[in-house]
């Protein structure tokens, strides 16, 4: 573990003001001079707002720890402990506004709460101050009418009882190392994959600037990115080429990795005829989507190349139609589907399989009700086809990122790739609050719930907003496995949804750890979709029953037939009279919610349940 650095905030940058909460009107009631109360005392309850000045912690620094102390004036020996309930701020407020704007300001959700001031952990808070850009303080109460503690305020004449926040941090640096890197030659082609450094140096966003080498160290290549994937074309199979990886972050760019070198070879026929395999591929199977064909067959038989993909073709043509009805029946339908190929890498495999790498462009315009909605993605591929003479048959179509990723040699790395895993508790036996769904697996037809539009919801369209612009994005820290960890962000850095400190494995915490990768990243109700379920229990929120009553900023979590928990997250972007839209890092970025209930029945995997919960208060 790094060494850290402290730092001391007091006198003029850690201000405290008490105030009666009681009181409707600012300087109704004033404490005596020089201290700070909590609790009931002099016929009024008491709460303490502090605000800490940041100035002086470093840009990007990391937060390990942060310990608030206040010194007893009202005893010196003996001190009854008082556990007062921490809340943070979701809104200004000043000595010049009553203390009952104080816990309106404050909201109803504790960050931290039974627990002894001296052992409350506040770096997860001050970390969110940082991460965040604002800071209106914390409110010290307690509950009911428990008699008052007071404390030495910042007009202490000793300096030493005067409130403190000590801080411990990493100090920001540049990133280590990229682990990983692995470099895989194809014709005229070299991909490049690996995983993120053990230390990210800085609570900043990593980029990596990735360039593919000839042996001498000449650059034949750029790419700059914050994923873990790069492809480079046009090369030539005469050469050797390496790949050069160097992470960087605000602070600044991290060692350079290299891999070994490796030299392409011709694929058998050319790799061109490879990516028109594909591209026919895949506009045969759009065409069936949309009924511009009626059948794969009729599909296929458009094209030259329908006997390379017929039979991997014609095994989705039940699903295709069964979908295209189940969305016709709720106004809906596919009218305009294009895919293009970028990136494309082909590579030989064994002695009768050829490998093509490539991205995939995708552009739908769903048809809702007259409406057209256009939305773009773009998927990881990877295409196996097998060669005999000279038939070549399409064999599969897979996500590349998940089939090819790498993980670090040593055990503690598994939190590169894999979240927390929910504990053992599955989801409730009635699927409490769950949207109801019909025979054919979609939520049942329905006519909005009064009243339910109107709930109240702290910055809904900024998580939406965020979840929609970083879906296709940023980069996914858990691979497969970041749905939540996305959904997270999107409350988090949009919604300003607060965090709760705790023990990390407890489902009444949610917070994010920016430290260092060797120890949880996260709390697991921020990394696991049942885990999050669960949390939601000890928060504000409305369950929302009825699709036509979703709205921009609610959480989806998903439930497979036959799974005991969910283990899926998603954000609503958007719902245009009950055809919903949903953001999320999982099959694909921006998505519909009955088209998410399609692909699920096609795969032979069916949502049994789905719950949409809409976040409120703070």
């Amino acid at each position: 573990m790094p060494a850290t650095q402290s730092l001391v905030v007091g006198d003029a940058s850690l201000v405290g003001v008490s105030t009666a909460t009681d009181c409707d009107t600012a300087g109704c009631a004033t404490p005596p001079a020089g201290t700070l109360r909590v609790g009931t005392a002099d016929g009024h309850t008491w709460a303490t707002h502090l605000k800490a000045d940041l100035a002086a912690l470093p840009k990007g620094a990391r937060v390990t720890s942060a310990k608030l102390v206040l010194t007893r004036s009202d005893c010196t020996t003996q001190c009854a402990v008082q556990q007062p309930d921490v809340y943070e701020l979701s809104s200004p407020w000043t000595s010049t506004q009553s203390g009952k704007e104080l816990l309106t300001a404050a909201g109803g959700e504790t960050y931290s709460s039974s627990t002894a001031l001296s052992d409350v952990e506040f770096g997860v808070l001050v970390q969110s101050w940082i991460d965040r850009g604002g800071n209106e303080g914390m409110a010290l109460t307690v509950p009911g009418t428990e008699a008052a503690a007071a404390y030495h305020s910042g007009a202490a004449t000793d300096p030493v009882k005067r409130p403190k926040l000590t801080i411990e941090y990493l100090p920001p640096t540049a990133p280590e190392t990229a682990t990983e890197v692995v470099a895989t030659a194809g014709d005229t082609g070299l991909l490049a994959m690996w995983n993120a450094p053990m230390n990210g140096g800085a609570n900043s966003e990593i980029t990596y600037v990735v360039k593919a080498e000839k042996a001498d160290g000449t650059v034949v290549g750029t790419w700059e990115g914050p994923a873990t994937r790069a492809v480079f074309t046009g090369l030539d199979n005469a050469t050797s080429y390496r790949v050069a990886v160097t992470p960087k972050n605000a602070v600044g760019s991290g060692p350079v990795t290299r891999t070994a070198l490796v030299k392409g070879a011709v694929v058998a026929g050319g790799e061109a005829r490879y990516k028109d395999y594909i591209q026919a591929y895949l506009s045969a199977r759009n065409k069936v989507v949309t009924g511009v064909s009626p059948t794969t067959a009729d599909a296929a038989a458009e094209t030259s190349y329908g006997p390379v993909f017929s039979e991997v073709l014609d095994t989705q043509e039940a699903a295709i139609v069964a979908n295209a009805e189940a969305l016709a029946a709720r106004g809906q339908s596919y009218v305009g589907i294009s895919s293009a190929l970028t990136d494309a890498m082909t590579v030989n495999g064994s002695a009768d399989r050829v490998l093509v790498r490539t991205t995939v462009i995708q552009t739908v315009t769903l048809r809702v009700d007259g409406v057209d909605q256009v939305s773009e993605d773009r998927f990881a591929k990877r295409f196996v086809f097998a060669v005999s003479g000279g038939t070549v048959k399409l064999e599969s179509e897979s996500d590349d990122t998940e089939a090819g990723q790498t993980l670090s040699a040593t055990a503690a790395a598994g939190s590169q790739v894999a979240a927390v895993p929910a504990d053992s508790t599955g989801a409730p036996a009635d699927d409490t609050g769950s949207i109801t769904m019909g025979e054919d697996g979609f939520p049942v037809s329905e006519t909005p719930e009064a009243g339910v539009r109107t709930a109240a919801y702290v910055n809904g369209s900024g998580t939406a907003s965020w979840a929609y612009n970083n879906a296709g994005r940023i980069h996914k820290e858990y691979g497969t496995k970041d749905c939540t960890n996305f959904v997270s962000k999107a409350m988090y850095y949009g919604g300003r949804m607060k965090m709760r400190t705790g023990w990390y494995s407890s489902d009444k915490v949610w917070w994010r750890n920016p430290t260092f990768s060797w120890v949880p990243k996260n709390s697991h109700t921020w990394s696991a979709a049942e885990n999050l379920r669960r949390h939601f229990d000890y928060r504000q929120k409305y369950y929302i029953t009825q699709t036509y009553n979703l709205r921009a900023g609610d959480i989806l979590l998903f439930r497979w037939q036959g799974a005991s928990r969910y283990d899926h997250a998603a954000v609503v972007t958007g719902n245009n009279q009950g055809a919903v839209r949903i953001a999320q890092h999982g099959y694909s970025a921006h998505d519909t919610l009955s088209s998410v209930i399609s692909r699920n029945r096609a795969d032979h995997t069916p949502i049994a349940s789905i719950i949409a919960i809409r976040p409120v208060g703070a």
